[in-house]
């Protein structure tokens, strides 16, 4: 019998030629009898045969005689190897184990339990007989091995997805050609392709959406993808420019109402961790621009002491009165051991001067918590909501109701610290133009240790006012828990009625109706200031652009 020839082995896909093998190893590997794992070994090794090296090891199975022909599986190697042979790591053995044992490692055989292949890629595409085929590169198996298929043999939607995206976007902005004819498959590839599109687009590009509000109507992408296979048909590249320029304009806008929706989101989950730590009745609204929560702000129910201050100096020997009646009657209540007046109207609202000074009673005292001596300790009463503003002026805070005059709003929270270390700070924060530092000089700044509040990092909703030259709120020192003159707690009231709807606003450099000096005035041409004696001095801070609109705007504040 004539020596048998290197035969075509048919194993679905691929197909490769399998060389002749010596007799020796031909006698054990495909003796009718089970082969041995010693006679296997035997035979393990590299064989050349015209010009190719042919590895056998102990993962070829046995097989039976079949017409005179060697039958045997050839199995692909997992490495670069484009020959469909050895082990998995490209070498005949592998280590294991710290003695450096040799074991031989389970070949892949590139084909599953139902004996299907993987796709790795699709290569090219071309239409014939009536059907679109696909070039297809197996997994495991060398580029020689490639074959065209049908679309009705492949099953990776992911891979023809990827080769489809890639094909259109080359008949897009490249070279055209006939696309694929199946008609979901790409329906399938326009919707990535715009989706890919969508999030894609720069941030610049769908800002600029924002001109025209958050209703606009956007196209729908099943649409645009009919618009994308238009041009992808059109032979004309200009023609095919100006369709990609309209559906990637529509994309802006969808990755604008997109982004509209996780802002949304966001500033949901932010109001009501607010609402959960604060005493509720914020809201948060953003109908401006797509500015999502601060990411460097805390909120905080009283205040913290800063660097080198003990929380103690917040609450102090105090003396409590002994009303069993009604408070502000008798010469022993609160307001009247401080040498103050009494603070509040029946209706709770503010009645004297911010600058007198509030002294309300505290936890010594023999009144109960309705006493209307503690309007401020009881917390803010009001519902307020935070806002973008829309003239450039970062956040707000409004009122989300009426509010009569001299109505309690909210207090002024942050971090005290000494006046040495807002010195510090305020250097820093002159480099970046913001700055949220209230000195607590209310009743007597030229005596004694000096402090301030920074709510800079930490604060409220009072974190979020504006100023404003024609302010409709002012600031109030509110004393409680302790009589040091130095630690007030700074309270905000309703300078005039409120409606619901309007910004509240104070003056950051205090009203000239509320100190004994006016605010000093600045000369931009000189750079000097003139205080309260008409004496000019060299200006401290560097003046900041006042936006606050009003008729009585100086133009700047520092």
């Amino acid at each position: 019998m004539a020596e048998p020839k290197a035969e075509l082995v048919s194993l679905r896909y691929p197909k490769v030629v399998l060389p002749k093998l010596p007799q020796d190893v031909c006698d054990i590997l495909f003796a009718e009898e089970k082969s041995s794992d010693e006679s296997i070994k035997e035979v393990s090794g590299v064989y050349h045969f015209e010009g190719k090296n042919i590895r056998i090891n102990n993962s070829f199975k046995r097989q039976k005689w079949i017409s005179a022909h060697y039958w045997m599986p050839v199995l692909p190697n997992t490495q670069s190897d484009d020959s469909g042979f050895g082990t998995e790591d490209g070498s005949d053995f592998s280590l294991f184990d710290d003695c450096a044992q040799k074991r031989r490692v389970k070949r892949w055989k590139g084909a599953d339990e139902r004996g299907e292949y993987e796709v790795q890629k699709i290569v090219d595409y071309k239409f014939e007989d009536g059907k679109d085929k696909f070039f297809v590169k197996w997994c495991g198996w060398g580029s020689q091995s490639n074959t065209w298929e049908p679309l009705n043999y492949l099953h990776c939607d992911e891979n023809l997805n990827s080769f489809m995206k890639k094909m259109i976007l080359d008949v897009l902005f490249v070279k055209w050609r006939p696309v694929p004819t199946c008609k979901s498959l790409r329906t399938t590839s326009y919707h990535s392709i715009i989706e890919q599109w969508i999030r894609n687009t720069p941030k610049a590009l769908y800002l600029k959406k924002l001109k025209g509000g958050f209703k606009q109507k956007p196209i729908a992408i099943s649409t645009l993808a009919k618009m994308l296979d238009a041009a992808v048909n059109d032979r004309c590249s200009k023609k095919r420019e100006q369709i990609v320029e309209t559906i990637k304009d529509h994309c802006a806008l969808l990755r604008m109402i997109q982004a509209r929706k996780e802002q949304l989101q966001l500033l949901k989950k932010w109001e009501d961790s607010l609402n959960s730590v604060g005493p509720g009745g914020l809201t948060i609204e953003n109908n401006f621009d797509l500015e999502g929560p601060p990411s460097d702000f805390m909120y905080i129910t009283q205040n913290k002491t800063g660097p080198g201050l003990s929380s103690c100096m917040l609450i102090g020997q105090v003396a409590g009165c002994e009303c069993t009646e009604e408070c502000g009657t008798k010469e022993t209540c609160c307001p009247n051991m401080a040498g103050v007046d009494w603070a509040y109207s029946a209706k709770s609202r503010l009645i004297v001067s911010p600058r007198s000074g509030i002294f309300e009673c505290n936890r010594f005292c023999s009144c109960g918590p309705e006493c209307p001596n503690r309007v401020v300790q009881r917390g803010r009463k009001v519902k307020l909501c935070i806002f973008r503003t829309s003239d450039g002026r970062g956040w707000g805070l409004k009122a989300g109701e009426r509010i009569e005059r001299g109505q309690f709003l909210t207090t002024y929270l942050g971090e005290i610290i000494t006046s040495e270390e807002a010195a510090k700070r305020d250097e820093n924060y002159e480099k970046t133009g913001l700055s949220y530092l209230f000195d607590l000089d209310m009743m007597d700044p030229d005596e004694g240790q000096m402090f301030t509040i920074d709510a800079m990092k930490c604060g409220n909703e009072s974190h979020f006012i504006n100023h404003s030259c024609n302010p409709n709120a002012h600031v109030a020192g509110v004393w409680i828990e302790t009589n040091d003159p130095a630690v007030p707690l700074l309270a905000l009231f309703a300078r005039r009625l409120i409606r619901k709807g309007e910004e509240i606003t104070f003056n950051y450099q205090g009203d000239q109706d509320q100190r004994n000096k006016g605010n000093p005035i600045r000369d931009d041409k000189t750079g000097f200031e003139t205080d309260h004696l008409g004496i000019n001095q060299p200006a401290k801070k560097k003046a900041k652009k006042c936006k606050c609109g009003s008729r009585f705007c100086k133009g700047f504040y520092f």
